[in-house]
């Protein structure tokens, strides 16, 4: 997938370095782009962030996961039936942006590629741990304490020293809340909006 990503980037002619932005499973993703290309990631914003170390360090992890493992395949042939569209309206995000993930989750292309993408999970989150120092650009990490999970949040404290410039950002939130509630996502936003400019103008970020 990065690799992918890195030729699409190269293919529109679209130039770096970037700010990469990674929720929950995505942030596996971006460590493995920085890692693998350090040169095109000017800094990083985890929210919510899969911890690299989720099998071992989260009690309750191994068991939700081989429970969807097994549900997952079921999930296009379902959506092809129809159940994705009873997924309910998020009236939390605006009109286009609602209709598009609505449309979205009714696809059965969404669960061929959740099915897939969790099947390889494992074997991501186990590359992205590869990379533990990524250097001096700035990294923000997001964490979600309102219902996190038990042995999440020292994980999230983990991820944050991946990078000496970073800034670890607890907000009480939910997990979702962080892309699809205005108000959580103003929490997003701002350390967005932090990073480019300690990149841009080799600033430290605030600790907090």
């Amino acid at each position: 997938m990065t690799t992918d990503l890195r030729t699409l980037l190269e293919r529109a002619h679209v130039q770096g370095p970037f700010v990469f932005v990674g929720h929950s499973s995505g942030a596996e993703y971006v460590r493995i782009f920085a890692g693998r290309y350090p040169e095109q990631v000017a800094g990083m914003v985890l929210l919510d962030a899969q911890p690299t170390e989720a099998f071992e360090g989260l009690p309750a992890y191994p068991a939700f996961y081989s429970a969807f493992r097994r549900i997952s395949p079921l999930l296009p042939s379902l959506a092809r039936l129809g159940v994705g569209r009873l997924v309910p309206l998020d009236r939390a995000l605006p009109e286009p942006a609602r209709d598009i993930r609505h449309l979205h989750h009714a696809s059965p292309q969404l669960y061929r590629s959740l099915r897939d993408e969790f099947a390889e999970l494992p074997r991501s989150l186990a590359q992205a741990g590869w990379f533990q120092n990524l250097g001096d650009r700035p990294l923000v990490v997001v964490t979600a304490t309102r219902d996190a999970l038990a042995g999440w949040l020292p994980l999230q404290d983990r991820m944050a020293r991946l990078l000496t410039n970073s800034s670890h950002r607890l907000v009480p939130y939910t997990h979702d809340a962080l892309v699809t509630d205005r108000t959580a996502a103003e929490a997003s936003t701002q350390a967005i909006r932090d990073v480019v400019h300690a990149a841009r103008f080799a600033t430290a970020l605030k600790k907090s």
